[in-house]
């Protein structure tokens, strides 16, 4: 008999809103490579060429560009029903909806505002689309029509500001059971200014940053390494995308080597490689960073802290 995996499985989908579907959708396609699973009069669901799920990332045309709610995947109806549970025992409102009801490609699904803001919405199930490449002994490549576009391998973690970050790290671990892989510590007195959580094995499906409101710091898609990921940047420069400051660098706050670049609408998006191994279990011991080094933390290779870096991008 195997073990069952309760709770959270994996952070599915991020849903963003943006004031020019058209050209969003241009960008996420043709110029990011990920390739659109379905369409709606004003709405676009995209996934990653390596994503079996039906999305990953949610468009959606609105009148101010901003972070919708971030989806999570639970085992079945019963993680479903205790979560429920768990949220109303807190006083903590929940909106319950069935199949499809509200987004496509779901099973039911809760939705609630978590400290800080943010509203998650907590599902049973996707559909199952199937890779791009099939499953019948396939050439893991990427897809001719992606080639000359980072096409990332599929959703890596979300990063959020809150304007209580130790409250959303707290609500996190304590209601939907992440663990902390690295956090960083603010000033003398030991409180958590951020924090890297995860359900599963790879160091990081959630970060959390300081912010004056609750807001999107980036997405982030996976790539197979770091020279895949130098050779992105030539595409996306040429295609005038903007790159951070940074540049690619080794980010010592999760241990990947990223890349981070900017959608035409200002949503800070990273490309990355590597990570920390993690794993669910009560003795799995952190890194603490402290507040000073946060220059090492965030580009292990540059003498320089940039601001703009812990702002929110949406």
């Amino acid at each position: 008999m195997g073990v069952e995996h309760r709770g959270i499985l994996r952070v599915a989908y991020v849903w963003i809103g943006l004031n020019d579907l058209k050209k969003a959708s241009r960008f996420y396609r043709e110029t990011l490579g990920l390739v659109e699973t379905a369409g709606e009069r004003e709405r676009v669901y995209l996934r990653c060429w390596h994503e079996p799920f039906h999305h990953s990332l949610i468009v959606e045309q609105t009148a101010e560009n901003r972070l919708v709610e971030i989806g999570l995947e639970v085992r079945d109806g019963q993680d479903l029903d205790a979560l429920q549970g768990k949220l109303a025992a807190r006083g903590i409102p929940v909106e319950r909806a069935e199949s499809e009801s509200v987004i496509k490609g779901i099973g039911r699904s809760i939705s609630f505002h978590i400290p800080g803001g943010h509203r998650f919405r907590v599902f049973d199930s996707m559909e199952e689309v199937g890779y791009v490449t099939g499953y019948a002994s396939p050439d893991w490549n990427v897809p001719r029509a992606l080639r000359g576009t980072p096409a990332p391998l599929f959703l890596g973690h979300v990063g959020i500001t809150s304007p209580h970050p130790e409250e959303t790290i707290r609500f996190l671990q304590e209601v939907l059971e992440f663990q902390i892989s690295e956090w960083i510590k603010a000033g003398d007195n030991g409180s958590p200014m951020s924090a890297l959580l995860f359900r599963t094995t790879n160091g990081q499906d959630i970060a959390v940053f300081p912010g004056k409101e609750a807001g999107l710091h980036h997405i982030a898609f996976v790539k197979l390494d770091e020279t895949d990921i130098l050779n992105d940047s030539t595409f996306l420069v040429e295609d005038g995308v903007k790159i951070d400051l940074y540049g690619l660098t080794l980010q010592s706050y999760g241990k990947t080597y990223s890349l981070y670049l900017y959608d035409p609408f200002g949503v800070r998006l990273e490309l990355f490689s590597g990570g920390r191994f993690s794993e669910l279990h009560p003795e799995y011991q952190p890194v603490v960073w402290t507040e000073s080094q946060l220059k090492k933390a965030l580009s292990y290779y540059d003498n320089f802290l940039n601001e703009d870096f812990l702002k929110a991008s949406l």
